[in-house]
C-alpha cells in the first residue's frame, strides 16, 4: 500500500474546526472531496466538509466542529492511499513517470529523471538534460504497463 503526500496543514481557520491545507498535489479534485479518507500521523480521518479558499483547502475532519479538537494537527502532512485515487486508464500522476523510457519514432531518447508540474505546461526531464512538454503536439501515448512514454518530435528539444 502506497501513500501519497497531498498537503500540509498550516493552520486552523475560524473557530469551527476547519483546517487550512496547502497543497501542490496534481489532482486535488480527486482527494479533497467530502467522504474521502485521508491519513495524518498513521491515523485515518474522514473529510466531512471541504472548500477552496484563497488558493488553499479548508477541510473539516470527522465532523469535528471545535477548533480545540483539531489544533494538535497543525504542522502535519496529509496523505492519501494511492489505490483510492481511482485513476482512469488515460490518467496518471506525473511523479509516477520517473524512470519511464522515452521513445521517439522507435528511438530511445532516455529515461525520465525529473518533472516540472507547473499546471500550465507540465514537463518531463529526460536524462537530466532536456525537457519535453506533456502536450498533445509532443505526447503521443503513455504505456503504464510497459513504463514507456511515446513522443513526437522529442529529438528537436534535445540540447
Amino acid at each position: 500500500m502506497k501513500f501519497l503526500e497531498i498537503g500540509k496543514i498550516v493552520n486552523t481557520f475560524g473557530i469551527k474546526g476547519e483546517l487550512k491545507v496547502v497543497s501542490r498535489f496534481e489532482m486535488p479534485e480527486k482527494v479533497f472531496v467530502k467522504g474521502k479518507i485521508v491519513y495524518i500521523n498513521d491515523k485515518s480521518y474522514l473529510i466531512t466538509n471541504v472548500r477552496y479558499h484563497h488558493y488553499n483547502y479548508l477541510i473539516e475532519l470527522n465532523n469535528i466542529i471545535d477548533i480545540n479538537e483539531v489544533e494538535y494537527l497543525v504542522g502535519n502532512t496529509i496523505y492519501f492511499k494511492e489505490e483510492d485515487l481511482d485513476l482512469n486508464n488515460d490518467e496518471y500522476l506525473i511523479s509516477e513517470l520517473i524512470n519511464y523510457q522515452v521513445m521517439d519514432n522507435n528511438e530511445l531518447l532516455g529515461l525520465v529523471t525529473d518533472y516540472d508540474d507547473n499546471k500550465v505546461n507540465p514537463l518531463i526531464k529526460v536524462n537530466n538534460k532536456f525537457y519535453i512538454p506533456l502536450k498533445s503536439n509532443y505526447l503521443n501515448k503513455i504505456d503504464k504497463e510497459k513504463h514507456i512514454i511515446y513522443v513526437n518530435n522529442g529529438k528537436e528539444l534535445m540540447l
